[in-house]
């Protein structure tokens, strides 16, 4: 089966990214990051930077040692975002090819988690515990997000499968 995939160049080394959807995620190791596509009742996007400088990207972060994924991921939403978020559905994975990965720890070959989830509460912001910054946040139209979030046929493929996903939780 071919799978959606996209390449970009970080630091002089080839990125690979292919998108699975899959939504047994607990067979893919090692699991360096974990994102939520969050949508609201009008089924718009959430996005969110660290500062003005910064690229649109989807929320979450890194998961803690011993940290559940889902618990992850609902707290790395209330630390840059203050949101708190209900039905967490896996998506599926991005399979991530770095070689020569300067980070040895992750290595060469790992795996970010996607799920979706849907607005729950969203809270007065406060400063992210990590840096100090309150990252800007705002939805758009699902039909916008590869338009301001480009992660090439990997990502595009993702947020098709979220969309999907989205309606068909929203219509059971």
């Amino acid at each position: 089966m071919q799978y959606p995939q996209s390449s970009y160049v970080f630091n002089g080394i080839t990125v690979t990214n292919t998108w699975l959807k899959d939504d047994e995620i607990s067979k893919y190791h090692p699991i360096s990051q974990i994102y939520g596509v969050v949508f609201n009742s009008n089924g718009e996007i959430l996005v969110a930077r660290e500062s003005k400088n910064d690229k649109w990207q989807i929320p979450g972060g890194t998961p803690e040692s011993n940290e559940g994924l889902e618990d992850a991921l609902r707290r790395e939403l209330r630390e840059e975002v203050d949101i708190e978020v209900r039905k967490l559905t896996p998506l599926g994975v991005q399979k991530t090819q770095m070689p020569g990965n300067p980070n040895k720890k992750v290595g060469d070959l790992f795996y970010q988690v996607r799920y979706i989830a849907l607005l729950d509460k969203l809270l007065p912001q406060t400063p992210d515990p990590d840096r100090g910054n309150i990252w800007e946040r705002k939805f758009i139209n699902s039909s916008k997000i590869t338009e301001l979030i480009n992660w090439g046929s990997a990502g595009d493929a993702m947020f098709k499968d979220a969309i999907s996903l989205f309606e068909m939780i929203r219509n059971s």
